[in-house]
């Protein structure tokens, strides 16, 4: 009987930011192709655990509370290796916790290591250097580095440290059919309420949720049946409260906090506003939005407008402008078949780019790239 080879995803937590997401989905789509083991490196939120322990053939380790120091997360990480010999480490973190995996994954002689790296680098300051330094280290670890976006392969490319050999942009992934079946049912079971412009993710100051707030405020007073649903948690949130308030649109505001129903909120939206920054470096709700069959108006940043296709998927708005974005929310809101035909080019491009199918197998091709285990365990993955 051939042994299926394992596949050790490290993660930070078990929180349902998007980075554990992508891992989940990851599980779920190899559990009938690979052992599985995910290491988690902070106890602290455990909303996936029970998800994460329905996955069939793989097994869950969340590291204890006296491993946080830098050489004690190290050694214990080199035990685990050792105890249960991977053929691959994914590491979906990115910066000094990932250069402790992959140090303690070369000295336990793990062949095949790759790295995620989910947003750009700073533009400016010490910070800058940091990412460079830990870009080398990679290097010399040789560690490759898999950037959710071209964007973000790019800027990193530009801190001149040099890239470890391998690396390469790798799109996240997701069950396009699945959510947008799950939208489709509640848009069917959705009642007659006022128009929704909805966004989905976390509040911190990566994204862009005050420009969003001022832009629906103004779209308000030309639309003003609608409402606003910002679905995410955050140290933002009562500085966004406040600001909805000081605007007079506090009741037509709904900050829903987090929320396991995305699919079924997504399909009772109307227009779905993506409001960020350039640090943003790929916005799975966004593909998550395109899947469910929602119009888009997204900020023109580079992830955005890669994953947008240059606005053939989606409108495209100047970053911080919000005279701008709450024009494309009126546009959307009052032109249906424009609504309409930009959902059907987003779901078609999803479809083709996006899908949790094309992300396994680019995975599969990078890790097993040099590697044997693969030839009578799995069928051969395509790029």
């Amino acid at each position: 009987m051939t042994v299926q080879p394992l596949i050790v995803h490290i993660v930070h937590g078990l929180g349902a930011g998007g980075t554990e997401m992508t891992c989940l989905r990851l599980a779920k789509h190899w559990q009938s192709r690979f052992r599985q083991h995910v290491v988690a490196l902070q106890p602290g939120s455990r909303l996936l655990e029970r998800a994460f322990d329905e996955i069939e053939n793989c097994s869950l380790t969340i590291a204890p509370e006296n491993y946080r120091g830098g050489f004690a997360r190290w050694w214990w990480l080199r035990s685990l290796f050792n105890a249960n010999s991977p053929d691959a480490v994914l590491m979906h973190v990115f910066g000094v916790p990932h250069m402790i995996a992959a140090s303690a994954a070369r000295s336990s002689r793990i062949k095949s290591i790759a790295v995620k790296a989910g947003n750009p680098p700073p533009k400016y300051g010490l910070s800058r250097h940091k990412w460079a330094g830990i870009t080398l280290a990679s290097r010399l670890l040789g560690c490759p580095i898999a950037s959710c976006s071209a964007a973000v392969d790019q800027d990193l490319r530009n801190l001149g440290a040099g890239m470890p050999n391998h690396s390469r942009p790798l799109h996240n992934g997701i069950d396009v059919i699945s959510i947008a079946d799950e939208a489709e049912r509640a848009r069917a079971q959705r009642k007659a309420r006022p128009a929704v412009v909805g966004m989905v993710a976390r509040l911190d100051t990566i994204k862009d949720h005050k420009t969003l707030i001022e832009a629906f405020s103004l779209a308000h007073r030309k639309h003003e049946d609608c409402e606003l649903w910002i679905i995410g948690e955050g140290e933002l949130r009562n500085t966004l409260e406040e600001q909805a308030r000081k605007l007079g649109i506090a009741d037509c505001t709904k900050l829903l906090g987090n929320r396991s129903d995305i699919p079924a909120l997504l399909g009772q939206m109307d227009v779905y506003a993506f409001s960020t920054t350039p640090a943003e470096g790929f916005g799975i709700a966004l593909i998550e939005a395109m899947a469910a069959g929602v119009a888009i108006v997204a900020t023109d940043v580079p992830a955005c407008r890669e994953v947008l296709a240059d606005g053939t998927a989606g409108l495209l708005v100047p970053p911080g402008n919000a005279q701008a974005l709450g024009e494309g929310i009126c546009e959307l809101l009052r032109n249906r078949v424009r609504r309409e035909a930009l959902a059907a080019a987003a779901n078609i491009h999803v479809r083709r780019e996006y899908g949790i199918e094309k992300c396994a197998a680019r995975w599969e091709s990078l890790l097993f790239r040099n590697s044997k285990c693969l030839t009578s365990a799995v069928a051969p993955c395509v790029s």
